[in-house]
């Protein structure tokens, strides 16, 4: 047996007033929220990890959740947003913008934002998770993500070492998680792993309440996630209900969630480095070439349109420069900054190369094949259809995947043949200025044949920016000049210079047989992008892959049914309680039930408890109020009720045993007190009720108990000089923390501490108790949780 003694471990005064606390279930951390929208990550004693601002100005942290694994954070935002944050280095995992899908279906737009936030994971390990599949092992059709490397080149964000990185660090989860949003009036978003969007539901469609307008409070599901329990409150009566959902759909078809899951995870990762990739080769050759299609352009300004292509081919043909351009030879380019252009060009052009052939090439083959695999789950309807993941998008998806590895070969090209050009481009131009300076010239530079001066010809008759063919008028700009034709790829438009393949014989052969491209899934026509830049046909994909996991329209509430709507607590005075109500829930594994405690900020004198067992196949529930009186830190037992009820300021459940609540204490308006209620006393003392009531449960009939009369003295901690406000804590890592009622304080501690050990750091008590809480004892073995990860 543990002590139930409360070290205190810190006591710190904050900037920033405190709004939320939550405790990492796997790691000694403390996520914290402020007034000002800022989140903190706290470690035990005080260490702050990092510190993230709010998303925007005027935008306030409604509620957190910490993933399961203790990795990731999840917070709701009032704007309606959800962010996933990562606790190694705080970067956006993921984001949802929730608010949006609620405000058409009501009068006017409702800021209502973020509710409820829960992470629940499901008990056990699925098969799929942990037993190796020979036909699920791509390392013998696919390239590792290790040989992603990167080039060691002086441009900046290759996408590679810090793509390596991202690669590695991406393990897939043993278990399977959920997490569950409230927000907006009474939706619930649901998304596995708090990655791939698994969809939203109504509850007002559950219930069968049409145009129902709640409010939900919090949300929790049964281990084995097909059960859902879930407290909110209506609008419009402002009274609380509690409703349990059948989600069996979750249970029944887990292995097969946690498959597709696993899918959508490898491609959004791939889509991911996609991004990368693509902003690493923008970069480079924006970086490389700037200031030369600076010079250029300024050249082409000086000159009538067309006249730069005009001037060149006349010193390829006659020999002799006009005016303009040999002041631009000798005074702008000169023949030193020509073969360090040169230099940088052609250096520019390998590394493009070489990321367009072994990331680009790589990861559009591993899309392609991660999406075969989701395409040949969907044809298993009996197990995939109710995932909602059609094959027609999937194909569609793997089309466009095939377009961009078609376009990756079609610049690979245009770099081979541009290359090639450069080269005789700038040896032809490095002759005439050495000639102009007369200067003396080895004569394997000068010698330029035949094919080499078709091949300048053809580069510079491009050299002018070839506009689209459009009947609208052009609005005015500056000159801009197009270098040549690998630029065009890199741009968010449509190809100026379009690709010759007239002689493919590909194409030949389709022209030729356009029967075979009938009803096959195979075989398709790249006709319909060839005008596509690299750009373009980058965000086809991306839309293309959305396209297949958008869930906006899926109608996930169909696959739930209601098992039973209880009516809790009705709401007789005329203050409003939608801000004023504490809610916290728990799903008891091993006695197979929910419990949910309540309290309602404007009459703080009973705490509602309510537990409903699940064990037999029609659940049974019971429930009790509860009240404490001022005697309770009295050193006799006094068995009288006299006296008014204490003031109870918070409660949140500890652990499966033990609910902890922070009261006012009865004399000391500067000190509460803190109590760790025994589940089980408050399971034995409740009544058990007719689920299907159609009466409000916790109402004036209910009898009200004395908790105090049936509590040890020794689950009872003074807290002294700490006006509490609010608690958290966590059974998982023995800790609580209590906030006071500035905002401005808070006092951290570690719980179910042996008394006998640091006996005088542990917290001051009242002098009537002071002997019994040494030797208090009142945690169970149950809770001693393996504390063997750390947060490094």
């Amino acid at each position: 047996m543990y002590h139930c003694g409360m070290r205190q471990m810190e006591e710190r005064h904050v900037a920033n007033q405190v709004d939320l606390m939550v405790w990492s279930n796997r790691l000694d951390l403390l996520a914290i929220s402020n007034f000002k929208g800022e989140v903190q990550v706290h470690r035990l004693h005080w260490q702050k990890v990092w510190n993230l601002p709010p998303p925007k100005e005027n935008v306030t942290v409604s509620c957190m959740a910490w993933r399961p694994d203790g990795k990731a954070l999840a917070v709701g935002y009032s704007s309606g947003s959800v962010y996933i944050i990562d606790i190694e280095d705080k970067d956006v995992l993921d984001k949802y913008d929730l608010e949006h899908e609620i405000s058409e279906d009501f009068e006017g737009p409702k800021n209502i934002g973020i509710t409820c936030i829960t992470w629940a994971v499901r008990a056990g390990t699925l098969e799929s998770a942990t037993e190796y599949s020979l036909y699920e092992d791509t390392t013998m059709f696919l390239q590792k993500p290790s040989s992603f490397t990167a080039f060691n080149t002086s441009y900046k964000n290759q996408g590679g070492e810090d793509s390596v990185k991202s690669l590695k660090e991406i393990q897939e989860p043993k278990h399977l998680t959920m997490l569950l949003v409230g927000y907006g009036s009474g939706c619930i978003f649901m998304s596995i792993f708090g990655r791939y969007p698994y969809g939203t539901v109504q509850l007002a469609q559950v219930t069968r309440d049409e145009g129902g307008d709640y409010k939900i409070l919090d949300i929790s599901l049964s281990d084995d996630f097909s059960v859902m329990q879930v407290v909110y409150i209506d609008r419009v009566t402002k009274n609380v209900l509690l409703s349990l959902v059948n989600t069996s759909v979750l249970s029944a078809y887990a292995e097969e969630i946690f498959v597709v899951a696993n899918k959508h995870g490898q491609i959004t990762q791939m889509l991911s480095y996609l991004d990368q990739t693509m902003t690493s080769i923008t970069e480079a050759w924006e970086h490389i070439l700037l200031e030369m299609d600076t010079k250029m352009a300024y050249y082409a300004a000086s000159v009538p349109e067309g006249g730069v292509s005009a001037d060149l081919l006349e010193l390829l043909m006659l020999g002799v420069p006009s005016d303009e351009l040999e002041l631009f030879l000798l005074q702008e380019l000169t023949a030193k900054g020509l073969k360090k252009f040169g230099n940088s060009v052609e250096l520019s052009y390998s590394t493009i190369q070489k990321l367009v052939l072994r990331q680009l090439n790589i990861v559009g083959q591993h899309l392609t094949y991660y999406l075969s695999e989701l395409r040949g789950l969907t044809r298993i309807p009996d197990r995939y259809k109710t995932l909602g993941v059609e094959e027609s998008t999937v194909t569609g998806a793997i089309r466009a995947c095939c377009s961009f590895l078609n376009k990756c070969l079609e610049l690979q090209q245009v770099i081979d043949a541009s290359m090639r050009n450069y080269k005789a481009f700038f040896r032809w131009l490095f002759v005439v200025i050495v000639r102009l300076l007369d200067e003396q010239t080895p004569s394997d530079i000068v010698k330029i044949n035949q094919q080499e001066l078709s091949h300048i010809a053809e580069f510079l008759y491009n050299f002018d920016n070839v506009q689209v063919e459009s009947n609208d008028s052009v609005p005015e700009k500056p000159v801009k000049f197009n270098l040549e034709r690998l630029g065009q790829y890199l741009q968010d438009q449509d190809l100026s210079i379009l690709p010759d393949d007239e002689d493919n014989p590909w194409h030949k052969f389709l022209r030729d047989n356009s029967c075979i491209m009938k009803d096959t899934d195979t075989i398709f026509c790249m006709a319909e992008f060839k005008k596509y830049s690299l750009v373009q046909q980058h965000k086809y994909l991306k839309n293309a892959v959305y396209q297949i996991f958008d869930v906006t329209h899926k109608d996930v509430g169909k696959n739930f049914s209601l098992l039973y709507n209880i009516k809790c607590y009705e709401n007789k005075s005329e203050t409003t309680i939608e801000n004023n109500i504490r809610v916290s829930q728990l799903f008891d594994a091993a006695q197979q039930r929910f419990m949910m405690a309540f309290l309602n900020l404007n009459d703080k004198h009973e705490v509602c408890f309510m537990s409903t067992n699940l064990k037999e196949r029609t659940c049974s529930a019971t429930a009790s109020k509860y009240h404490f009186l001022p005697n309770l830190l009295k050193e006799s037992k006094d068995k009288s009720t006299s006296g008014e009820n204490v003031a109870v300021l918070d409660i949140q459940f500890y652990s499966s045993d033990y609910l902890s609540v922070l009261i006012e204490h009865p004399h000391n308006v500067e000190s509460s007190i803190f109590v760790q209620v025994p589940l089980k006393i408050a399971v034995e003392n409740s009544c058990d009720f007719n689920i299907k009531s159609k009466s409000y449960i916790f109402s004036d009939k209910m009898q009200n108990k004395n908790m105090s009369s049936l509590l040890e003295y020794d689950v009872y901690k003074f807290l002294d000089k700490m006006d509490g406000f609010r608690i958290a804590v966590s059974g998982g890592r023995k800790v609580a923390v209590v906030l006071s009622k500035s905002f401005r304080k808070v006092r951290v501690f570690e719980m179910e501490v042996d008394g006998d050990e640091d006996e005088d750091e542990t917290l001051d008590i009242t002098p009537q108790s002071h002997n019994r809480s040494s030797n208090s004892h009142c945690m169970s073995e149950q809770q001693n949780i393996t504390t063997d990860e750390t947060f490094e």
